[in-house]
């Protein structure tokens, strides 16, 4: 949308420049003020989209068409400790959680709000699926009881530390919870604290 903004200004404030130099050769206004409109409105805009162009949107694949394709990943993890971080807006739930190997996986999304509605996720033992190419992860299934109590944090906080480390959905880091939440500035929220 930017884009398009500026493309105008650019074209509109052309305009002047356009019609003074057109009317050293041009002595015909009727015409004078047709070719200014068409090359600032019609041949100028044309050439600045070519110039720079929209950028493309990835589309992204069901998960049907994912394991058609054979690019659905399905991943297993078991986990012995969960930390739930305050949701933003309608960006879904999300969770940091330790795995068997001792890294720390980070799910976040609106695929989460089902199971953690239905009470079946964060759980001991779940599935996740991922589109193997893009990472983008479809969805997790509750392989066992979901664990009875985990701790949440606030995402927002008085004095906010700028985070030294960026979390992604679906990827593994090597730092335990508390050095995420260490890094990241978060704070056991109050409800939880008391």
């Amino acid at each position: 949308m930017l884009r398009l903004i500026i493309i105008a200004t650019v074209c509109t404030l052309s305009l002047i420049p356009i019609a003074g130099y057109g009317s050293n050769i041009i002595s015909n206004v009727a015409l004078l003020i047709a070719l200014t409109f068409a090359l600032g409105y019609v041949a100028l805009p044309a050439l600045l989209l070519n110039l720079w162009p929209a950028k493309r949107q990835e589309s992204v694949q069901s998960m049907e068409l994912a394991l058609a394709k054979g690019d659905l990943v399905v991943e297993e993890y078991r986990v012995s400790a969960a930390a739930e971080l305050e949701e933003v807006e309608d960006e879904g739930a999300h969770f940091l959680l330790t795995t068997d190997t001792g890294r720390t996986l980070y799910l976040s999304g609106q695929y989460l709000y089902d199971p953690v509605g239905r009470k079946a996720f964060p759980c001991g033992h779940f599935r996740l699926y991922r589109h193997r190419l893009s990472g983008l992860v479809y969805g997790v299934e509750a392989l066992a009881d979901s664990l009875t109590a985990w701790p949440k944090f606030d995402t927002f906080v008085k004095n906010p530390v700028a985070p030294q480390v960026e979390l992604e959905d679906g990827k593994l880091y090597d730092q335990s919870i508390p050095q995420l939440l260490s890094a990241l500035g978060l704070r056991q929220s109050a409800e939880q604290a008391s």
